[in-house]
Order: C-alpha cells, then sequence, then structure tokens
C-alpha cells in the first residue's frame, strides 16, 4: 500500500497506478479466501453463484435482478471495515469503491442491457455509484423477552433479536400477497425466514463450550430440541397467512415440508459447526449444499429422507471428533 500513500491527488497517471495496486491487492485476497476454503470449498462456492446467477437471467420481472443486485452492493457496502484505512492513504478512495462495485455488478447490469431493459442497467449502476458515499447502518440488538422461543438456544435468540425486524417485514409481505390471492409470495416468504435462521449458527464456536453438557448426547437433545420447537413456532404465522387465503392440501403439505426441512438443516449446521475450521466453510456448506436441498425438499417431500440422512451421518461424524472432550 506504500504506493497508494506518495499518489498526487491531481495526477491521472498516479491514480491508475493507484487503482492498479488496489486491484492486486483485491484479487490476493480473492485467491487467500479460495486458498483457506480449499479445491472442493471454492467449487461448490463457483457452482452456487452460477447457479444463483442464471435463476437470475432467467427471471421474468425486470425488478428481480436490479433489486438483488443493488441489496448485494449495499450489503458489501454495510459490511466493509477497510474504509478508515483507504482514507489514511489517499483522500480520493471514493473512485476507488466505485470501480469496484461497478465492476462487482457488471454480470448483472451487463445482462440487463442485452435484454434491453435500459432502466434496470441504469439502476444498478447508479447504485454503484451512489453506495460508496453513504455511511454504515448498525443493527441495534434490543433485549426484548422472546418467552415463545427455546429459553436455551441462546444463538437463535440473538439472531432473532437481531432479524426480528426482518421477521416482520417478511410477514407484512406475505400478509399483503395473501390479501391479493397470491400465496405463492407467502410460500416464498416463508422459505427466505427459514433461510434467514441459518444466521443463528454460522459461527465456529470453540469446542470447550461443550463442556457445559453432560455428553454428546445432551448437546444433541438439547439442539434438536431448540431447532424444532424455534422453527415451527417461528414458521406458524407464514403458515397461518397462507392457509387462510388458500387452503389445500397441497399448501399444508408445503408447510409440513418447509418446516421439517428447516429444523433438519438447522440441526445439520448447528452440529456440523463444531469441527469447521472457518465461518467461511461453514458459509459454502451453508450456501451450496444444504440451502438447495433445503429449497427442493419444500417442493419434493421425499427429499426430507435425504436430509435425515446427512444429519445422522454428520452427527456420527462429529461425536467421533468431539468425544475427547467427556473422556
Amino acid at each position: 500500500m506504500r504506493e497508494m500513500m506518495f499518489c498526487e491527488e491531481g495526477s491521472v497517471a498516479a491514480w491508475v497506478r493507484m487503482a492498479g495496486v488496489y486491484g492486486l491487492l483485491r484479487l490476493r485476497q480473492m485467491f487467500r479466501l479460495l486458498w483457506e476454503i480449499g479445491f472442493v470449498g471454492s467449487a461448490l462456492l463457483l457452482f452456487f453463484c452460477v447457479g444463483a446467477f442464471y435463476v437470475l437471467v432467467k427471471a421474468d420481472n425486470g425488478w428481480v435482478v436490479s433489486a438483488v443486485a443493488s441489496g448485494l452492493l449495499f450489503y458489501c457496502q454495510n459490511e466493509r471495515r477497510d474504509k478508515p484505512f483507504l482514507a489514511l492513504q489517499t483522500k480520493r478512495y471514493l473512485p476507488l469503491l466505485r470501480v469496484e462495485y461497478a465492476l462487482l455488478s457488471l454480470p448483472f447490469w451487463m445482462e440487463e442491457l442485452l435484454k434491453g431493459r435500459f432502466w434496470c442497467a441504469a439502476l444498478i449502476f447508479a447504485a454503484a455509484m451512489l453506495l460508496p458515499g453513504t455511511k454504515a447502518v448498525r443493527w441495534k440488538s434490543v433485549a426484548v423477552p422472546l418467552s415463545f422461543l427455546y429459553k436455551g438456544g441462546l444463538e437463535y435468540l440473538r439472531m432473532f433479536r437481531l432479524y426480528g425486524v426482518i421477521y416482520l417485514l417478511l410477514l407484512l409481505a406475505a400478509f399483503v400477497g395473501g390479501l391479493h390471492g397470491n400465496v405463492r409470495v407467502a410460500k416464498a416468504m416463508l422459505i427466505l425466514w427459514e433461510i434467514v435462521q441459518a444466521a443463528a449458527y454460522l459461527s465456529v464456536p470453540k469446542c470447550l463450550e461443550l463442556v457445559l453438557y453432560k455428553d454428546y448426547a445432551a448437546f444433541q437433545r438439547h439442539l434438536v430440541r431448540s431447532c424444532l420447537w424455534n422453527a415451527s413456532v417461528t414458521s406458524l404465522p407464514f403458515a397461518g397467512i397462507m392457509l387462510s387465503f388458500s387452503f389445500a392440501w397441497a399448501d399444508v403439505l408445503f408447510s409440513v415440508s418447509a418446516v421439517a426441512g428447516a429444523a433438519l438443516y438447522l440441526w445439520n449446521l448447528g452440529t456440523i459447526r463444531r469441527v469447521v475450521s472457518s465461518p467461511v466453510e461453514l458459509a459454502v456448506y451453508l450456501l451450496a449444499v444444504l440451502v438447495p436441498l433445503f429449497f427442493c425438499s419444500c417442493f419434493f417431500p421425499l427429499l426430507l429422507l435425504l436430509l435425515l440422512l446427512m444429519g445422522g451421518a454428520v452427527c456420527m461424524f462429529v461425536r467421533n471428533r468431539l468425544l475427547k472432550i467427556w473422556s
């Protein structure tokens, strides 16, 4: 970063050199990340990204791609922590961020241009240009009593306090969709909430925390109860909205499959995080394996058996790795 410190602010050539140094730094960070998660994790991550982009390309509504791209850029801007460091190196760091966001959103606005949706492409490009100048939005956890949740699941309680606003917004969207006779909106909101719940188990805890439990079976009983209770209680309002506006056995089966699938994949995630080495590996496993399998199980209930078998296999694998804690 020494080249960035001594660049002349008024020189175009110096700014281009600074942009090249910044781009090289980002590439090194990306390669270090891919090296950390390994070849298999990188392949799964690439498969998920390509699959997600393919789904967006097939979307009929033009606002979907622009909304997803703008949301991803907002998340990148809101979560980054290097702006004070860049401000120490140069006073003109905002153009660097604008170029970076324009390159990150390049597949999205190019896809919109090829489809002739010029206003959507302009919206994505405007978000890339304007977001670097915005301030970060920090969510504050309010200590509201949550007696309807499983009291032993402290990770889930913290997640619900952080994302309770999102939960209420998803409920509102499901209710509005039901009022307009479109229960598919309620189904989509239910699936989204089941995926958001994974944030409760995306951290990598210390193995010594398990000494609070009598043995591995006690830990599993606590985890299973927490996942079953919390996934069921928080999903009941979505199922109630869906069935109140359109009661059909297909909708009942969908609701049961979604709740059961969420409980199973949360159990899987809460178990495997005890032996992974980094949150990145956990996120790759969630996005590339658990989320697609959960999504498919909502529409094909037989896949719940595969989720159950995977959970059992993970449970036995983790048990063999953690038995020394209680020995």
